[in-house]
């Protein structure tokens, strides 16, 4: 990206980011926030396609139009669904509280599906070794391979699935840790925070579950 050209994406970004700030009508600026905030990472990255694709102001600053537009729609579907949570509620407390509740649950389910899969993932080490070794003395066909493959496959994608919910519900709860610091209800925010701290600790679990996953699979390619 050219030097001319950086300085004014960044002013973009900076005033999609802001602007938000201005509006005093709760449920609009949560809209609006998530606009700004998928806006502007559309637009850094568009930045940077249009620096690949050209390299001068005009093809950066089109790249970030583009990936604003994109980025913007995203986030104010996000938004829209926050604000709405939020206005099923007589109060910010009761809000809070069932946010809170709400991340328990959805720790108690990944904490759940977290151990079965470290246990399924310890009967499969244990047949994987003994499916190759089997394989190369010559007592099983390829296709045995490949069919276990198939299934650590069809596991990954689904943790995979379960990966981007629980990144969802972190970005959600997230929101409305914002949403405290703003507003109020301070005193409910370490319940909160460390609901996030869990959903975190599990969302690791899962990533490393995911990549032990990829292993397996590749070890069976043939």
């Amino acid at each position: 990206m050219k030097k001319r050209s950086l300085p004014i994406v960044l002013f973009c970004i900076l005033a999609l980011v802001t602007g938000c700030a201005n509006i005093r009508d709760d449920a609009t600026r949560t809209k609006a926030e998530g606009a700004g905030t998928g806006a502007a990472a559309g637009a850094l990255i568009g930045a940077l396609i249009g620096q690949l694709a050209g390299g001068d102001t005009s093809s950066t600053l089109l790249g970030a139009a583009i990936g604003a537009a994109v980025g913007g729609a995203g986030g104010y579907a996000y938004g829209s669904h926050v604000a709405a949570e939020k206005e099923k509620y007589a109060s910010q407390e009761d809000w809070i509280n069932a946010s809170i509740a709400e991340a328990e649950q959805r720790n108690g389910e990944l904490r759940a599906y977290s151990e079965k899969l470290r246990q399924e993932l310890a009967q499969l080490r244990k047949e994987l070794k003994g499916l190759k070794r089997r394989y190369k003395q010559g007592k099983v066909e390829k296709d045995a391979l490949l069919a276990k493959k198939g299934e650590l496959d069809k596991l990954f994608r689904e943790n995979s699935q379960r990966l981007a919910a629980a990144r969802d519900e972190l970005k959600a709860q997230r929101s409305v840790l914002d949403d405290v610091s703003k507003n109020g209800g301070s005193d409910l925010a370490p319940g909160l925070e460390a609901q996030i701290r869990a959903i975190k600790a599990e969302i690791t679990k899962l990533e490393q579950q995911n990549e032990e996953l990829a292993s397996m699979s590749e070890s069976m390619a043939v």
